[in-house]
Formats: C-alpha cells, structure tokens, sequence
C-alpha cells in the first residue's frame, strides 16, 4: 500500500444469527473497495475468539490479530445494530481490549435498525464511547431503517442508487478526515522531550484523582511515568 493509500475495515458489530446488519456490511465493504487508493477488510466479531467469561476485561483479553489490524487502520467503519436503543454488548467488550491502536483515528458509524430512525440511538450512544477511546468521529453518519425490507433473499440492496449516495458522502468525509489524522501521526509529535509516557489516555485530566491528589480538579494533567528498573508506575499532576 503506497503513502498516499488508506487502509479502512469495516466492523460488523453484532454476531446474532439471522442478523440483517451482514447485508449492510457487505454492501459498504463492496463500495469501499471500488475507490482509488482505499483498502479494506470484513471484520466479523463473530470470528474473534475472545473470553467472554473471564475476570480480566480489556486489553488483556486483547487478540493479536484484531489488535494487529487495528493497529495497521487508517480509519475505521463500525456497523452496528440497535438493540432496545443500545449497542451489542460483544462489540463492546471487543473494542475495549485495545486502546492506542484507535488514538487519533477516523471513525464513521453506520446505524441499522428494524424501526424507521435507522440505528440513530444507538449511534448518539456510541458516541461517547469512540471519544473515549480516542476515535475522531465523522459528523456524517449512515442509517439504514427497516432494514428487513432494504434487502432481496440473496443480500441485494433493492434501492441501490439512494444508499450508493449517501455512501459518497459519508465516505468523502472520512477519507478527508483519516487523511489529516493519518499525516497528524507522521509528522506532528505531542511527545514531550522530559516526558516518559505509558499511552496517550495516562495524561488525560482526571478530576476524580486529581481532587484526591489535592490539585484543582478542572486543570490538572497527570503526568505518568514508569521506574525503568522496578516497572513502577508514578502519577504526578502537571500544572
């Protein structure tokens, strides 16, 4: 893949039998692949053996192959259903075992729902957590409402020329946005020369310790560093 390329996967994020969100991915998948410069991939949660029944949750459940491939993302497309309004927990616990692989990276979310608002709700719920996990969400979105009537018995989207429209736009926007995040990483560093970071997200604000640590709650900075010799991990509020 050239510099000027993009690698974008799409997420199919629920693994229920008879699921209708398939049809959906597959289609975007299709349209993905016909533009210069993109590649993509299929990622099916339904194949990534992870522990569901385990103490552990996150990034020691982390799978080297998804985490490899998210790694490797220029951008991201999550399609994921609704269900009573949220997310599939599955997809969830997945996207919670990595982290900076995601840190300054485009994301687009598509909806799919059997109502008519077209997964709406569970996008506005996704949203705070794509900002927690350091994902650039686009402001354009997909919905496809009443999906069991959007598709023939063999996968087919009846009403093509609608959906490959909006699909220009969604997707004009988050090349644009993958592009700029994709140059911020290469040339622009925010690494401090005096600092020893452990990831992007250990230096967020925290105001719940930052008032235990007796610091202004609003302005503090925890600055983490780790003892090269004991592996212990400081915090420190940086003013």
């Amino acid at each position: 893949m050239s510099d000027s390329s993009l690698f974008i996967p799409v997420i199919l994020g629920t693994s229920r039998q008879g699921r209708q969100s398939e049809h959906v991915a597959k289609f975007i998948v299709e349209q993905v692949a016909l533009r210069d410069r993109l590649e993509t991939e299929l990622i099916d949660i339904r194949n990534i053996a992870i522990a569901n029944d385990d103490d552990d949750a996150g990034e020691p459940l982390k799978d080297p192959q998804f985490s490899a491939t998210m790694e490797r993302a220029d951008g991201l497309i999550i399609v994921v259903p609704e269900y009573n309004h949220g997310y599939p927990g599955l997809l969830k616990h997945i996207l919670d075992t990595c982290l900076k692989e995601y840190i300054h990276k485009a994301v687009g979310l598509c909806g799919v729902s059997a109502g008519p608002f077209g997964g709406t709700r569970v996008i506005q719920n996704l949203l705070p957590v794509m900002r927690e996990l350091g994902l650039m969400t686009i402001f354009y979105d997909l919905n496809f409402s009443n999906v069991q009537k959007l598709f023939d018995e063999s996968g087919n989207l009846l009403d093509k020329p609608t959906y490959i429209r909006r699909m220009e736009k969604f997707m004009d926007e988050l090349v644009w946005m993958s592009t700029v995040l994709k140059y911020g990483r290469q040339e622009v560093s925010l690494e401090k020369k005096d600092s020893i970071q452990v990831n992007t997200h250990a230096s967020k604000p925290c105001p719940e310790i930052a008032a235990r640590m007796g610091a202004d709650a609003m302005d503090t900075v925890l600055q983490v560093s780790r003892n090269a010799q004991t592996g212990e991990v400081k915090a420190t509020p940086v003013t």
